[in-house]
C-alpha cells in the first residue's frame, strides 16, 4: 500500500513508519523542515530508505504547504492517510495554538486527503476525549461535556469533524491512552506522559537530597491510591493501527487502551524501587496537610494531577474485534512488562547523561 502520514517525526510516528516499511509498504511523510526529515531518516535503516519519501509541508493550509509537483505525485495514489501530528499541551496559555493545530490542522488534512483522492483516512486522537467522564465507549463524545483542558476539547472537536467526511472516504478514529515505551525493550524517546512524571520525581529527589531530608520519610502526592493510569506500549499502539490498514470500518472508533492498567500506588512503588527514589505514595485523605517538601513535589507534577484521581473504564469492543480479525491479541500488561518499560526509561536516561 501507499501510506501518507503526518507526525512521522514524533515518537509514535517513527515507530509506525518502521513497522510499515518493514511490512513492504511505501510511506510518504509530511515534515516541516529538512532538519526534521533528516532526523527521521537517521532512524531508518539505510536499506529501507527507498520505501520512505519525505514531503515538505505543514498543517497551516488545505494544501498542507506542499508543492504542486508533490501533489501531482500523490494524486489518487494514497491508500491510507494517518493523521498523527498534534500539539500535546495542558498549558492554559496555548488554547489558541491547540485549536489551530489540533482542530484547524485536522480540517486541513481532511481537505487535502479528499482532494488527493485518498481511500482511507485514520485519525489518531486520544482516549481522553471523554473529558471528565469515568466511562468511555467507542462512540463520539458530546461536545457540550466538560473537559479537563483545551487539549482534550480540541481533539474531541476534531473527532466530530473527521466523522463528517465519512461519505467522502473511509474514516476511522483511533484513541490511544498514555503511550509509553516498547513492551519488549522499553525503548522510548518521549518526554511526555509517564516520562514527564518520572522526570518530575527525579527533580524532586535531587532537590531534597541537596537540602537534606529525614531518611525513611514518606512524601505524599495528592491522588487516588487505588486509581489507575492507562499506559499502552508504543508497539501495541502500532499493532492496532496496522490492523486497521485494511480492516478498520468506516466511521468507527477504536480505543487503544489497557484493560488492566497499573494501580497508582502499586505502580509508583515499583517505579520508586527501580529508580531509587525516596518513599513516595499517593494519598487522597481529605485532612492531609502537605509539608513544604510535599508542596514542592506536587507542584513539580501539577500538570498531571488532574488524572491522578481517575479510574476510567474504556470499552474496547471494536478494538477486540479488529484484533481478532487480524490474529492479534488485546494488550496484557503484567508487572514484568511494566518493569521493562521503566527500566527502558532508566537506560535511555543513562545513555543521555554519558
Amino acid at each position: 500500500m501507499n501510506i501518507f502520514l503526518t507526525g512521522g517525526t514524533g515518537f509514535l510516528g517513527t515507530q509506525l513508519i518502521l513497522q510499515l516499511i518493514q511490512s513492504k509498504h511505501k510511506v510518504y511523510v509530511l515534515a516541516r523542515s529538512k532538519k526534521k526529515s533528516q532526523t527521521l531518516l537517521n532512524k531508518i535503516p539505510n536499506d529501507l530508505h527507498s520505501q520512505i519519501e519525505v514531503i515538505e509541508g505543514d498543517l497551516s493550509n488545505k494544501e498542507l504547504s506542499t508543492s504542486k509537483e508533490d501533489q501531482n505525485k500523490l494524486l489518487n495514489k494514497i491508500d491510507v492517510f494517518y493523521h498523527i501530528a498534534a500539539l500535546l499541551s495542558f498549558d492554559l496559555k496555548k488554547q489558541d495554538e491547540l485549536h489551530q493545530i489540533n482542530y484547524i490542522g485536522t480540517q486541513n488534512t481532511l481537505e487535502f486527503a479528499r482532494d488527493m483522492g485518498v481511500k482511507s483516512y485514520y485519525y489518531v486522537s486520544t482516549a481522553y476525549t471523554l473529558g471528565k467522564k469515568e466511562h468511555a465507549v467507542e462512540t463520539l463524545h458530546d461536545l457540550s461535556g466538560k473537559f479537563n483542558n483545551a487539549y482534550e476539547e480540541t481533539k474531541c472537536k476534531a473527532e466530530h469533524l473527521v466523522m463528517d467526511y465519512g461519505q467522502t472516504m473511509k474514516v476511522a478514529i483511533f484513541r490511544p491512552a498514555i503511550i509509553v515505551g516498547d513492551s519488549k525493550t522499553g525503548q522510548t524517546d518521549s518526554g511526555f506522559g509517564l516520562y514527564g512524571f518520572l522526570k518530575g520525581l527525579e527533580i524532586f529527589k535531587k532537590r531534597i537530597t541537596r537540602v537534606g531530608y529525614e531518611k525513611g520519610k514518606t512524601f505524599n502526592i495528592i491522588g487516588n491510591p487505588f486509581g489507575s493510569q492507562n499506559f499502552v506500549p508504543v508497539d501495541y499502539v502500532c499493532h492496532v493501527l496496522l490492523a486497521g490498514l485494511s480492516n478498520a470500518q468506516n466511521q468507527t472508533i477504536y480505543h487503544i487502551t489497557n484493560p488492566s492498567p497499573p494501580v497508582n500506588n502499586e505502580g509508583l512503588e515499583l517505579i520508586r524501587k527501580l529508580l531509587d527514589l525516596p518513599e513516595i505514595q499517593f494519598s487522597n485523605q481529605e485532612d492531609i496537610v502537605l509539608s513544604k517538601e510535599e508542596r514542592v513535589l506536587n507542584d513539580f507534577i501539577s500538570s498531571f494531577s488532574v488524572y491522578f484521581n481517575r479510574d476510567i473504564y474504556f470499552d474496547i469492543s471494536n478494538t477486540t474485534q479488529l484484533l481478532n480479525e487480524t490474529n492479534h491479541e488485546v494488550l496484557n500488561m503484567d508487572e514484568n512488562m511494566f518493569k521493562t518499560i521503566i527500566l527502558g526509561y532508566k537506560k535511555e536516561k543513562e545513555v543521555v547523561s554519558v
